[in-house]
């Protein structure tokens, strides 16, 4: 659908969202669960592992906003199999759904519940960390993100607010790949502040600094999504091809802002 309203203020995302972070974000997950396999698990990697199908299980599902504990997670699963190649212990995209559904309360929780960790959490998200950030013998993958929004924030006609699920240090990378490193601190919800999506606590503090009421909240992934249905005012528009069941779908944030600065200058 055609976006059809005029909104308060804007509330982005960040990845896929405002940075295009297909070469970076998956494929620190894929090379963690290969890295960790052999390094943590002492297994044989023997295959790629991770898919974009096994991507878009977890992306949709609402709860694995943290791309660390994605790894985690299937390690934990492989681990717990008690098979040495990758190939064989990592789940099917079908067995992950099933074992999804199984899922309750929050990711360590139901880890610990349901595989008795297996595999040192702290382990892996070191392992991704540098993936991402880098070491002095590999430049860090996040070189590879791209800005989806080529405006300033400044230059935006509303007010802005962002809800990432990165970290701090994450989204200090992200300022400057977009060049928003002016960006006011007061207007980002980062997963250092203690709210992690898919609470709406995130939406509903940045609508207070704001002083807005009926904001977008442009997301990509089920925890967006939930987050926005939990908030309960606004409008949710998704972006990309993972949430079809949204009222408001566009192949590009670029295209979806533009088209509500337009309305706003019919009016």
């Amino acid at each position: 659908m055609k976006i059809d309203f005029v909104p308060d203020a804007f509330i982005f995302d960040v990845d896929g969202v405002l940075l295009n972070v297909e070469r970076s974000f998956p494929e620190v997950i894929r090379q963690g669960i290969q890295k960790g396999w052999e390094s943590v698990c002492r297994g044989i990697t023997d295959s790629v592992g991770y898919t974009s199908e096994h991507e878009r299980i977890f992306k949709r599902h609402g709860a694995f906003n943290d791309d660390y504990d994605i790894a985690w997670t299937m390690l934990s699963i492989a681990a717990f199999s008690g098979k040495k190649d990758l190939s064989s212990a990592l789940p099917s995209p079908q067995m992950l759904s099933e074992e999804l559904g199984t899922f309750s309360a929050d990711v360590i929780s139901w880890i610990s519940a349901r595989y008795g960790t297996p595999v040192p959490r702290d382990a892996v998200r070191k392992i991704c960390a540098e993936l991402y950030f880098g070491t002095e013998q590999a430049p860090g993958l996040y070189r590879l993100e791209i800005p989806m929004l080529s405006l300033h924030w400044e230059d935006l006609p509303l007010t802005v607010g962002v809800y990432t699920g990165r970290n701090l240090p994450e989204w200090e990378l992200a300022k400057k790949a977009l060049g928003w490193q002016d960006f006011p601190d007061d207007r980002i919800i980062h997963s250092d502040t203690g709210i992690h999506k898919p609470s709406p606590e995130g939406l509903e503090l940045l609508s207070k600094r704001l002083g807005c009421t009926d904001p977008v909240f442009f997301g990509d992934t089920g925890s967006d999504m939930k987050a926005q249905a939990a908030f309960g005012k606004g409008h949710f528009v998704a972006i990309g091809e993972l949430l079809p069941e949204a009222d408001y779908i566009y192949d590009h944030t670029e295209s979806a802002v533009k088209e509500i600065i337009s309305l706003i200058e019919e009016e």
